[in-house]
């Protein structure tokens, strides 16, 4: 797991380079994807439904976020939004276009045969399921 402690080893003072500056952008992406598992995990480890509507609404919120550095991300760094793309067609290429799991899917809306609140997937550990 990243160590988020020191986003600039090594840090000087100076402006940072455009290299640089696209890794500090990654590690910013890490750090919001780093966020959202946290909340959902609190979400999942507690009972109190006014907390779990909060923590889902910011773990959504941080989503957004990491698309905007993302976004922000392959402005900066074209060679990764260009590999970025790769992955999104070999996925395509592997599962076809047809997929559950195509990036067209609405926003909010659980691709076809994901465990929905109403139906946890069987066999997975959740931070609640570990309370017992």
């Amino acid at each position: 797991m990243p160590a988020f402690l020191d986003p600039f080893p090594g840090n000087v003072p100076r402006e940072m380079t455009h290299g640089e500056l696209a890794r500090a952008i990654m590690l910013d992406i890490a750090a919001e994807l780093e966020a959202v598992h946290l909340y959902l995990s609190h979400m999942e480890a507690t009972g109190n439904e006014d907390a779990k509507k909060v923590l889902f609404d910011i773990a959504q919120e941080e989503l957004v976020h990491a698309g905007e550095f993302t976004s922000l991300l392959y402005r900066l760094d074209p060679s990764a939004g260009a590999k970025a793309r790769e992955g999104f067609d070999e996925v395509r290429e592997l599962l076809g276009s047809s997929s559950p799991y195509a990036v067209t899917a609405a926003a909010g809306d659980a691709p076809a045969g994901e465990p929905t609140d109403a139906e946890p997937a069987v066999g997975v550990l959740t931070v609640g399921s570990l309370k017992e």
